[in-house]
């Protein structure tokens, strides 16, 4: 397909070439060729005045012929002596002139010949043929010449010479006008046809341009209009056949900027019709899978307090994502901390080539063992920080461009509010619950700490437990990161409970225990509360800690509280939060008992086992005992 560029310059090229042509032709050729011809003209008058000397001279050589053949004595007069001399010499002296001009002329009407590409050759063959003819005449009279005397005068070869010349002469005027008038008649269409041409040329390329721009114009304001409109139906604009590469290239953009307005509507549609963050992630990444062809979506949060960067969402279609959510990484540790720092988004087109370079980097041993191979991440930006990231991935290699780049860029523009808002929110009230429960846990607890060592021991099992990949307990990052915000929560109902009971520094009685016992019920009711308050914002918002609430008394034999549960009815959740709430104090002091050394306490959670305790998570407890207690002295 030609481009409208190259035509235009084609034609501007064409134009100036033919234009020059023409200059040239008007103010360098043309003036040569009518000097060529003035030239030839004025050796034609030469000759035809050479000519008529000639016819003279030969009419006086007749004439001293007839005086000497009427004279009656053989002697010769020294005027008719004269006479013959003087016309012998200008009968010669003319015939070699005639030469000269001949050959003048033939050299010219050969340049002639040259200039007019050899149209003529014919015409100036016969004239050569002629100019030949008149050369023969004028040597046979210069010879005749040569060797005449007054005595025996050759006047009838003379006359011949004299008749022929008188015909050649004419038939060369012929032969001239003929040849000048074809050779002018060559120059005006010459100039003519270049002029038609520039005319066609000219003609050609502004009814090109006016196509292009009345066509297109029609197809662009209803291009705009539909925009204008929301209407992103490509196909409903008005149909206009490409002629040239930047038509094509227009539409070809026109239909770009359609999808992604389309793109963008979906999207916005998307942000409507959820309002849970979970399900605006699986969405978007159907509609990103479809539009963009990759492979997987993730996001991830920076925790500035933490200096860490958490994975909060992560959608595949494939069957395992393993750089999931809960993944955690440090900042520093990780070349996105650049991102923080510039706010600009990167690719990398080969992981197993970056993986090789970087094998210490587990993000990129799970991606890699997930087939990932190209990478597209943009920042989320709220202000002049970067509150989040958005990874686009493909199992292809090299797989991203700057067309997915300016998308993905648009993308992150319409959600970046949405997950702002929803991960902040989590935080936030993840926060306020922790505050609050560390603030009831002061109550009954003298050293303050217990809220962030039972954490801690929660997050330790749950992470042990992940290793074991056992039936019935599979943890996945999600659910740990879910424990480590929602472990804390476990005693928030003891608020309810009077601090008469609570602070009783000895044995409960039946009343007092049942009114302890509440604290269970309490607590769920608070989170059941506010979790149906922000239903439509996650259903799922503080359902863990409605859990851990609720049942981390109850017990693995069905004897504990509040609804008896037994065995795996306990919300695995509960049951891992009991061991470390158990653990914790066992080993901590409160009013009403002194702190069991460590062995004591390892102990009864081992005597625990089947009965009150999980036996898989007490097995899980003991495999990580270092690490427990690194936490217990550490926080002591």
């Amino acid at each position: 397909m030609i481009s409208i560029k190259k035509i235009t310059r084609l034609s501007l090229f064409t134009i100036v070439v033919f234009s020059v042509f023409v200059i040239w032709l008007n103010f360098y050729f043309v003036p040569e060729v009518r000097t060529y011809a003035a030239k030839n003209q004025s050796y034609e008058e030469s000759i035809t005045e050479k000519r008529s000397e000639m016819e003279l001279s030969i009419r006086v050589m007749g004439n001293i012929h007839q005086q000497l053949q009427k004279s009656e004595t053989p002697d010769v007069s020294d005027a008719l002596q004269e006479a013959f001399n003087r016309n012998k010499g200008i009968l010669e002296l003319k015939s070699s002139e005639i030469m000269g001009e001949i050959d003048g002329l033939k050299f010219n009407w050969d340049k002639l010949n040259t200039m007019s590409l050899t149209r003529h050759g014919k015409s100036i063959l016969e004239l050569s043929n002629l100019l030949d003819e008149m050369n023969s005449k004028a040597e046979e009279l210069s010879m005749i010449m040569s060797v005449a005397s007054i005595e025996d005068i050759p006047y009838d070869s003379l006359e011949a010479i004299k008749e022929s010349n008188t015909e050649l002469s004419l038939r060369l005027k012929n032969e001239h006008r003929i040849l000048n008038d074809a050779i002018v008649g060559d120059l005006n269409a010459i100039i003519n046809i270049m002029l038609i041409i520039l005319l066609i040329l000219l003609l050609g390329y502004n009814i090109g341009v006016i196509r292009f721009i009345s066509k297109e114009y029609i197809f662009i304001h209803h291009s705009f209009r539909a925009l204008g409109s929301n209407r992103f139906e490509f196909e409903s604009l008005p149909t206009v056949k490409s002629i040239f590469k930047e038509e094509k290239e227009m539409k070809t953009n026109i239909k770009q900027l359609f999808d992604e307005r389309k793109f963008i509507a979906e999207i916005r549609e998307i942000l409507l019709e959820h309002y849970i963050v979970d399900d605006v992630i699986e969405s978007l990444f159907e509609s990103l899978e479809k539009v963009m062809g990759i492979d997987r979506i993730g996001i991830a949060f920076v925790d500035y307090d933490r200096n860490l960067l958490i994975a909060e969402y992560g959608v595949s279609n494939y069957d395992e994502v393993l750089l999931g959510p809960g993944f955690e990484v440090e900042i520093g540790s990780s070349r996105l901390s650049k991102m923080l720092v510039d706010k600009q988004p990167f690719m990398t087109s080969d992981l197993e080539l970056d993986f090789m370079n970087r094998p210490e980097s587990p993000a990129l041993a799970l991606l890699s063992n997930e087939g990932i191979k190209s990478n597209l991440v943009l920042p989320m930006t709220m202000g002049d920080a970067v509150f989040g990231m958005v990874f686009l991935s493909s199992k292809e290699k090299r797989f991203f461009g700057q067309e997915h780049l300016m998308l993905a860029e648009k993308l992150i523009y319409e959600i970046k509010g949405l997950l702002n808002r929803a991960y902040f929110t989590k935080v936030i009230f993840s926060k306020i619950t922790t505050s609050f429960s560390e603030l009831v846990d002061q109550k009954d607890n003298e050293t303050g700490d217990h809220i962030n060592r039972m954490v801690k021991y929660s997050v330790a099992i749950s992470k042990g437990l992940r290793l074991k990949k056992m039936p019935g307990y599979e943890i996945d990052r999600k659910f740990i990161l879910e424990i480590e915000r929602n472990a804390s929560s476990h005693d928030i109902g003891k608020v309810g409970i009077p601090d008469s009971v609570l602070k009783k520094p000895g044995k409960l009685n039946p009343d007092e225990w049942v009114t302890m016992k509440t604290h269970a019920a309490i607590g769920a009711d608070i989170f059941r509360d506010l979790r149906m308050g922000l239903t439509a914002f996650d259903p799922d918002f503080y359902k863990m800690a409605e859990e851990i609430a609720r049942h981390h008394h109850e017990k693995w034999d069905g004897t504990g509280y509040p609804d008896g549960l037994k065995g795996t009815e306990i919300p695995l959740s509960a049951r891992i939060v009991a061991i470390a709430d158990v653990f914790d104090a066992l080993t901590s002091k409160r009013v009403y008992k002194e702190a069991f050394s460590l062995d004591d306490s390892l102990d009864i959670i081992r005597n625990s086992r089947g009965n009150h305790l999980d036996p898989v998570i007490v097995d899980v407890f003991f495999e990580n005992l270092e690490v427990m207690k690194a936490i217990m002295f550490g926080s002591k």
